[in-house]
């Protein structure tokens, strides 16, 4: 073949390839936003409906949801944000906050966010996304503690924590096969309502000063104690498995834990939630950790402004209302609450009291440390009956070599 022929070819098939390009559609012309999120089920579906209403109220913006395994989900970021590959805007818990901010992964969003947009949350759900005076996020959902009971063994949820063991030992003297209470006494997370409710707190400031080595973490300690080993009404080695196994076969009057039990209680229609109850030795309410799910916006978003209207969109009243009721999540938005469908829902208003008698759970990388020296000293103290002040000693000592 020449090259005459061989160029007359060529230009044969440009021409044709560019007559079937003619026939295709243009090219997306909106701009586009990148949102990471690790839902599934329900939550994914109503986050996608979201979408396409934002979508459908801006129609120069499209928005592309890229489903992150949760568990890869604070590394992969950590990676790509800097690199300028990540998300222009991602949903996650706010336990992080400080350690991106501090890394700038995250962009501060105080210079938008003013007093009409932050009156749509519960307050204690806006105060984890501040790190140094900054706000990082808004928030879209919550998890908290609430105590479950069994109505057959306990007709309405006790007010006081002796209301607690008094009704919890009578069920136990009815059927020695019944337990109290159900619980991980090991945890710091599920033990910090009664650290709370005993008056005692984690940090002392807001500098990284722990202060667990208090005469009031002892007595909350010395509390659980009490209730496993004199009262006898908590079982002894209190795994999840073992608290949803009898609270199930009705074996449990009480459990503390949080919104994702219900999902363990197919098939049991006999249970309840309600707030916890005030520390009697005290007359404070036991108050357990706050942890916010909310959507955040990336320090290498490429249209900050635009992403700042879907963390706007997702958190309006209705979007919030929406996700309640169709996503079952326990949104942040207090007039969610007062649709008709969440009046009705018990679980939901349990959740929402809860809420107003929580503790956020600290967003500084320094947390970190605290868990696993905490986890010690608990099973030390309440299953081991080693002294609480000295496990606490102990911990505060183990923390602090952890920070030098």
């Amino acid at each position: 073949m020449s090259r005459i022929t061989r160029w007359l070819c060529a230009t044969l098939c440009c021409a044709l390839f560019a007559l079937g390009c003619g026939d295709r559609a243009p090219a997306d012309a909106r701009a586009e936003l990148v949102l990471w999120h690790s839902y599934r089920g329900a939550e994914e579906s109503a986050l996608l409906d979201a979408l396409r209403r934002f979508e459908a109220a801006h129609p120069d913006l499209r928005v592309r949801a890229v489903s992150i395994p949760y568990d890869a989900f604070p590394n992969k970021l950590g990676v790509a944000v800097p690199r300028g590959n990540g998300p222009d805007l991602f949903v996650f818990a706010h336990d992080r906050v400080g350690d991106w901010a501090e890394t700038g992964v995250l962009e501060p969003i105080g210079f938008w966010a003013d007093e009409t947009l932050i009156d749509r949350f519960f307050r204690a759900t806006v105060s984890p996304l501040v790190y140094r005076g900054q706000l990082y996020g808004l928030p879209l959902a919550f998890k908290t503690l609430a105590l479950y009971y069994d109505p057959g063994l306990v007709p309405t949820p006790p007010a006081t924590t002796d209301d607690l063991i008094t009704v919890a030992k009578a069920a136990r003297a009815a059927d020695p096969q019944v337990w109290g209470l159900g619980y991980e006494v090991d945890s710091l997370y599920f033990h910090a309502p009664w650290l709370h409710g005993f008056g005692g707190a984690v940090y002392a400031d807001e500098d990284d000063t722990v202060a667990l080595d208090s005469p009031a973490a002892a007595a909350s300690m010395a509390f659980v104690r009490r209730l496993l080993v004199d009262e006898k009404i908590i079982p002894e080695e209190a795994t999840s498995a073992l608290v949803t196994a009898l609270f199930n076969d009705h074996h449990l009057a009480f459990v503390v834990s949080g919104p994702w039990f219900k999902g363990e209680l197919s098939g049991n229609d006999r249970w309840a939630v309600a707030p916890l109850p005030v520390v009697s030795e005290t007359g404070l309410p036991a108050r357990p950790f706050l942890g916010v799910e909310a959507v955040l916006m990336s320090g290498h978003a490429r249209d900050k402004r635009a992403a700042f209207a879907l963390m706007t969109f997702l958190t309006t009243d209705a979007e919030a209302t929406h996700r309640l009721i169709e996503g079952s999540q326990l949104v942040a938005n207090h007039a969610a609450y007062d649709d008709a469908r969440a009046r009705a829902d018990a679980f939901l208003r349990a959740f929402r009291d809860q809420v107003e008698q929580s503790v956020s759970l600290s967003n500084r990388p320094h947390m970190r440390r605290v868990w696993t020296p905490m986890k010690t000293a608990l099973s030390q103290a309440i299953v081991h009956g080693q002294a609480p002040a000295e496990a606490l000693r102990e911990a505060a000592a183990t923390i602090q070599r952890a920070t030098e």
